[in-house]
């Protein structure tokens, strides 16, 4: 049966759409609609080591232990905030679970979650780990996944998970594409959920291969046979890349040899700010539903970027003051942003969702006597000081000449932006050799931005490298695969980039010709990467040549 309809604060007659894109809501803000539940799919090693780091920070966010105990000490039991079971479920013994399943071929790091602190706090039904690896083959995870039914074991377990949901709004599913288990097992169980919850929400935190830290030779094959045969089952990919997350460890934090744990980290940041406002009352909503309808204004172009911000070294917080302003405009600096691209301001958005968090400390109001006493909460962001701060950007004043304007494509000048505000402080974990400085306030961007084709052509000039030469392809026959794939998975690639190019080709036309009636005399220049638009299969063939 169909569960009751609630009602949306971001949508209907309570809606009022503001200049800049900003969605406000009317009446009430506060007063939250009914949960709506999420559940979180971890596949693969990274998706397996991320996860265990993204719901490690949940439970430091909520007051939960490691055992899955609510830590009531400094809580007020009438007011306390459940919003968080959206992620949780609460057990008659009172213990709150995770709605989460966690998957790998390998036993070794479902092992290692089952050894960790945090080990109690999972279903043990929830940890599924098989004997067999992928050999970091993508047709080796798909033949796997059939013959050893673990699709099928997979799906039964997030049945379970659903049954135990009111009102499921959708699904967080993680893997990188570069190995066997992320790409070829993913695949298949991606392909079994939309079968199975054809109108729920998928995105899919997709960790992509980066340029310089590789972890296997055959990660561009993977990597287009995973995005080929989830093109039109995923609803949105958020592009994260290890590359970029590195950089921001070394050059933000200060750390010199990065590790994957300090890599986790960060992404575990990020993902707690993308779902603040599903786990917290809001000023202004931004639920999955308003989240993937304002991000994705036609379906090919729906692989948003990632940003974060503030990112700072423990030792350089507290000589900076992280004003709202500051926070908005690093948010559109590449150096902020979690995949590896670069002039993201001369490329174009073509939407975004804004998320600031952040709680501050209580109101005051004056009395008869001159004294003052302690009311609601005092809200640390404001909405006018966000307003502001993405105007600004969009359209610098003329005394700072410095500040390169943010620019979406034509049609989206006026709108635009989606923007969520969470009344929550955000968490920084103290973990020995994290040094992150704490904040009273955080911004996570989401950006369709036309910069993410950058990674699909480097991805593919990789492939064509290696398949003209027909390096390793015989290991991906010899698991059940057939050169007809290949060119089936390398043209649907294509065509992704494709929709960039002749996007890009559109904006700068029309631009063009703004800039012909205004009479300036101007030349249109937009960067679709480091290459000429329209090189790219020239680009992969010369280097494959060479």
């Amino acid at each position: 049966s169909s569960p009751a309809p609630t009602r949306d604060l971001g949508q209907g007659t309570g809606a009022h759409q503001l200049a800049g894109g900003l969605s406000l809501c009317g009446g009430d803000c506060s007063a939250m609609p009914a949960v709506k539940e999420c559940i979180t799919v971890h596949i693969g090693q990274a998706g397996v080591q991320v996860g265990a780091r993204t719901w490690e920070l949940f439970t430091q966010e909520h007051g939960i232990t490691p055992d899955g105990k609510l830590n009531q000490t400094d809580m007020d039991a009438d007011s306390l905030d459940t919003s968080f079971s959206s992620f949780f479920q609460e057990t008659n013994s009172g213990q709150f679970v995770p709605r989460s399943v966690f998957i790998d071929t390998e036993p070794t790091v479902i092992n290692d979650l089952k050894a960790s602190r945090m080990g109690d706090l999972f279903h043990p039904n929830s940890l599924l780990a098989f004997k067999q690896d992928c050999k970091s083959n993508f047709f080796e995870g798909r033949t796997m996944a059939s013959a050893f039914k673990i699709q099928d074991v997979v799906l039964d377990r997030i049945r379970l998970a659903v049954d135990l949901c009111d009102n499921l709004q959708g699904f967080f599913v993680f893997h990188s594409v570069g190995g066997g288990t992320g790409s070829g097992v993913a695949v298949e169980v991606l392909h079994d959920m939309r079968d199975a919850f054809l109108k729920k929400t998928i995105f899919e935190p997709v960790i992509y291969p980066s340029q310089h830290y590789s972890s296997c030779i055959v990660e561009p094959y993977n990597c287009l046979f995973a995005t080929h045969f989830t093109r039109d089952i995923v609803d949105l990919s958020i592009m994260l890349d290890n590359e970029a997350a590195y950089n921001i460890c070394s050059n933000n934090l200060g750390i010199k040899s990065p590790h994957f744990s300090h890599v986790n980290h960060i992404i575990a940041q990020c993902i707690s700010g993308v779902t603040s406002p599903l786990r917290y009352e809001t000023q202004l909503n931004a639920t999955l539903n308003e989240i993937l309808g304002n991000i994705v204004p036609t379906q090919p172009f729906r692989y948003p970027l990632l940003s974060l911000a503030p990112i700072r070294n423990e030792t350089r917080g507290g000589h900076e003051a992280f004003r709202t302003e500051e926070i908005v405009k690093e948010l559109f600096d590449e150096k902020n942003c979690l995949c590896d691209c670069i002039r993201l301001n001369s490329n174009r958005y073509l939407a975004a969702v804004l998320i600031m968090r952040g709680a501050g400390a209580p109101k005051s109001e004056a009395t008869a006597g001159g004294t003052r006493q302690p009311r609601d909460m005092e809200a640390v962001v404001s909405v006018n000081e966000v307003l502001t701060a993405v105007n600004e950007l969009k359209n610098p004043p003329a005394n700072k000449t410095h500040v390169r304007a943010i620019k979406f494509v034509p049609w989206m000048e006026g709108t635009g932006i989606k923007i969520g505000i969470v009344n929550a402080k955000p968490i920084i974990p103290h973990t020995k050799g994290f040094p992150m400085a704490d904040t009273d306030k955080q911004g996570i961007l989401l950006g369709n931005n036309t910069a993410v084709r950058q990674l699909f052509v480097r991805q593919y000039v990789r492939f064509l490298k290696l398949y003209y030469h027909k390096a390793y392809v015989w290991q991906f026959i010899g698991a059940n695969g057939d050169d007809d794939t290949f060119i089936e998975a390398k043209e649907s690639f294509r065509d992704i980039i494709d929709a960039y190019e002749t996007l890009l080709r559109g904006v700068g036309d029309i631009e063009q010709e703004r800039l012909t009636k205004s009479g300036t005399g101007a030349t249109m220049r937009l960067h679709g990467g480091t290459e000429r638009v329209g090189d790219t299969a020239r680009m992969g063939a010369n280097a494959a040549h060479s």
